[in-house]
């Protein structure tokens, strides 16, 4: 079954993370910092951390996929679905605070869960995004608008609750 719509994961953050860990390491390498044992450790946790930076820069390994059953969420070192029937809504999540200029990059996509999922979802998961109004993130996704994404994705929505007969809550 192929997706309705694709979308590339934020990687922008990687490549920063990717380049921080490079530089890191080779600082470790021409300071010397390699001759105590602090200095080597601290040297093979940013080459670890640069080999997981570009593990992510893969194209292809990271991506949010809109589909007929729901949305599917894929990342090299998870995976995760979100079956329509589950869903009530999308709402934008604004994490700008009380700043006078709002960063378009602080909005994120949140998703209310339907009232039987939110019941067999822990109360622990629920309270984590309890401030935010909402009771999940969807990843940043590279170069969508996010208040045009949860508009796009509350009309699939709807356009699937319509089509598939018993799934409203």
């Amino acid at each position: 079954m192929s997706p309705v719509l694709h979308f590339n994961m934020m990687r922008r953050g990687s490549r920063f993370g990717l380049m921080l860990s490079l530089v890191l390491a080779g600082l470790m390498v021409v300071s010397g910092g390699l001759d105590s044992s602090a200095g080597a450790w601290l040297a093979y946790l940013c080459l670890c951390a640069a080999v997981v930076f570009a593990i992510y820069q893969i194209p292809g390994s990271c991506g949010v996929q809109v589909g007929i059953d729901g949305i599917s969420i894929r990342s090299p070192f998870w995976k995760q679905r979100l079956d329509w029937r589950n869903l009530k809504g999308f709402v934008l999540v604004d994490l700008n605070g009380d700043r006078p200029d709002p960063s378009p990059r602080r909005c994120w996509i949140g998703y209310l869960m339907s009232d039987s999922q939110r019941e067999a979802t822990s109360a622990e998961s629920l309270r984590i995004f309890e401030p935010l109004g909402c009771d999940g993130l969807l990843p940043r996704v590279e170069d969508v608008d996010s208040s045009e994404l949860v508009r796009l994705l509350n009309g699939v929505l709807r356009h699937q609750r319509g089509s598939v007969a018993g799934t409203e809550d």
